[in-house]
């Protein structure tokens, strides 16, 4: 043990540069253990990573993420799926922390504890929510209509803007008067809307699912019977047949068309977008612009895809390869098991299932196989080279130097290593 112990004092020392797998550097990154623990400091920016438990970035006001996808933290917004929440909105925001939750709206501040008791501003779409022991008691108020569940979800009353009750799953109506009427009776069965009374379009629906659906108004029209079996629906732009559906769709109307004989052929064109497949999952292909810029989204067999977007182009064939592009930068992966352009991705899982990766950015490129067993890094005017720790070498403006066991020796234009100890060298 104590021989051990003074071979590791003796051949690492502080002055070793690499040391795989135990630690190597790469594009200015240095990694600890294979691909598990890495970190990078620059002018710009501070990143650690331990993978798969942890990441933080110091861009953006700092980042933080945690167990990928369960937690991320950021000044504006934290969370940890299913336990933590908190956001934060100059003097508003709320915390969560369950059972218990806290926060401050424009309406004053709230709190509680899920499920015994708690009232809620401004949250999950509704101006204001509260609780019981739910779901003994419980209610929820949008623009002066309240809802209160008794039992939550079987019993319900609607008051002011709204008026109604529900007792699922047998029946329930409610109305806003001159704006809106609805329904239902035998939920999921039996629907009846009558939606937009204010404007001049009102919306009149009636559903018994899935025997006969019917929806019309000045503008549109919808029925469906016996559904999948027929479908049709029609507006003034255009209009729409399905029938055994997905099986049998067609689409005709002001520069839109579409044709379905799925899973054999589909096709569909809406102004300049288009969507096409044949024999789906094998081929399916889908083109459209935003603003005015074209984008592509092509796949084989669901997994292998080309995508070309805002976010550059994507050439995935699963799970074997991975290419991206973006101007001039590139990278390639192989394998490529999670085939996803995902930032958090990238940084906390995918250096665990690459083997061989090679980017380039700005003018440099950079091979990387075997989490640094072999790496290279080069520049129109440099270049570097590294076997584990056995060897390395470079070239620079000063010309060419080389390492031997992690600086065990070395020799380069302006020094030499010697049992790790840098010697500068004497140059007339």
């Amino acid at each position: 043990m104590k021989r051990l112990f003074f071979l590791i004092i003796f051949f690492v020392p502080v002055y070793a540069s690499a040391f795989w797998p135990l630690m190597w550097e790469l594009d200015g990154e240095k990694h600890f253990l294979g691909p598990i623990f890495s970190y990078k400091r620059d002018e710009k920016s501070t990143a650690l990573t331990i993978r798969p438990l942890f990441s933080y970035d110091s861009r953006d006001g700092g980042v933080y993420r945690y167990i990928y996808p369960l937690g991320k933290s950021t000044e504006e917004f934290s969370y940890f799926v299913p336990f933590y929440m908190r956001r934060k909105e100059d003097d508003k925001g709320y915390t969560s922390i369950f059972p218990l939750f806290w926060g401050k709206s424009e309406k004053g501040e709230y709190a509680g504890i899920f499920p015994i008791y708690g009232q809620l501003y401004d949250r999950f779409n509704k101006d204001e929510m509260g609780f019981f022991l739910w779901p003994i008691y419980s209610y929820s108020e949008t623009d002066g209509a309240r809802k209160t569940n008794i039992l939550w979800p079987f019993f319900a009353i609607y008051s002011g803007r709204e008026k109604g009750m529900k007792f699922w799953p047998v029946f329930g109506y409610r109305e806003v008067e001159g704006v809106s009427k609805s329904g239902f009776f035998l939920w999921p069965v039996f629907f009846k809307t009558e939606r937009g009374l204010n404007t001049d379009d009102p919306i009149y629906s009636f559903y018994a699912i899935p025997f006969y659906m019917d929806a019309k108004s000045k503008k549109r029209e919808f029925k469906s019977i016996m559904w999948p079996i027929y479908t049709k629906s029609k507006t003034e732009y255009k209009t729409e047949l399905d029938i055994l559906w997905p099986l049998y769709k067609k689409i005709e109307g002001d520069d839109k068309e579409g044709f379905s004989l799925f899973p054999i052929y589909t096709y569909e064109r809406n102004d300049k977008d288009e969507k096409y497949s044949f024999l789906w999952p094998i081929y399916r292909s889908n083109e459209w612009y935003a603003v005015k810029e074209k984008n592509i989204n092509k796949s084989f067999f669901l997994l292998n895809r080309y995508i070309e977007d805002e976010n550059g182009k994507l050439q995935n064939i699963w799970p074997f390869f991975e290419h991206r592009e973006k101007g001039d930068d590139y990278s390639f992966y192989f394998p490529s098991i999670l085939p996803f352009r995902v930032e958090a991705l990238d940084v906390m899982i995918k250096p665990l299932l690459t083997l061989y990766e090679r980017k380039k950015t700005g003018d440099k490129v950079i091979d990387n196989f075997l989490y640094g067993l072999f790496t290279k890094e080069e520049t129109p005017e440099t270049w570097k080279t590294r076997f584990a720790f056995l060897f390395e070498i470079k070239k620079d403006p000063d010309g060419v130097g080389f390492e031997f066991l992690s600086g065990l020796f070395g020799v380069d234009k302006k020094r030499i290593k010697i049992f790790f100890m840098p010697i500068e060298r004497r140059i007339d």
